[in-house]
């Protein structure tokens, strides 16, 4: 059996547990805490997705010393694949699918990390953003898109902006980090 691919509440169980070793438990409340409480933070997604990442190999939970795994409550610390997964993750370049994770992906680009992987970041996610709004408008345009309902024309013309947006913002991050 092919093993499943990590989706994004795995990769931000990743992130958080490369930042530092955490529980269960202190996984959980960070979701509760934070914006991130959009990937949910009910335990019957993080704890399956905590084993699903444990039997990739990805994270083990090690007792550090004080016998928190012998009550199920060992800290998760990343694997070596763990590490090498997160890393392509973080590296891969952005395309139109993943466009509504890849602010995920940008977060945990920490001020520290190689500069020209951030700017490979937003330059894929800019050029992601415009080819997407440019798909919108050309179906827009075309014979289906202009037999629309107005309400959904102006749905789609919703998309198209926040896609020209999310590039602009692109640009504007890159100046930002600058010092511009």
């Amino acid at each position: 059996m092919t093993p499943k691919p990590v989706t994004s509440l795995g990769y931000a169980l990743l992130g958080l547990i490369r930042q530092q070793p955490r529980t269960g438990y202190a996984l959980r409340k960070v979701f509760e805490t934070t914006p991130m409480g959009s990937y949910s933070s009910s335990p019957g997604s993080i704890y399956p997705a905590l084993a699903g990442l444990e039997r990739l190999g990805l994270i083990e939970a090690r007792d550090d010393g004080d016998d928190r795994k012998a009550r199920g409550k060992g800290l998760f610390h990343l694997t070596p694949a763990g590490s090498a997964a997160f890393g392509a993750w973080l590296a891969g370049p952005v395309d139109g699918k993943d466009l509504t994770t890849a602010m995920l992906r940008f977060s945990f680009l920490r001020a520290g990390s190689d500069r020209a992987l951030i700017d490979a970041f937003l330059d894929s996610f800019e050029a992601a953003a415009t080819q997407q709004a440019g798909g919108l408008r050309q179906f827009l345009a075309g014979e289906i898109g202009r037999a629309m309902p107005l309400q959904s024309r102006l749905a789609v013309e919703y998309g198209c902006r926040q896609f020209e947006a999310g590039a602009q913002w692109a640009v504007w991050a890159k100046t930002v980090l600058r010092g511009d």
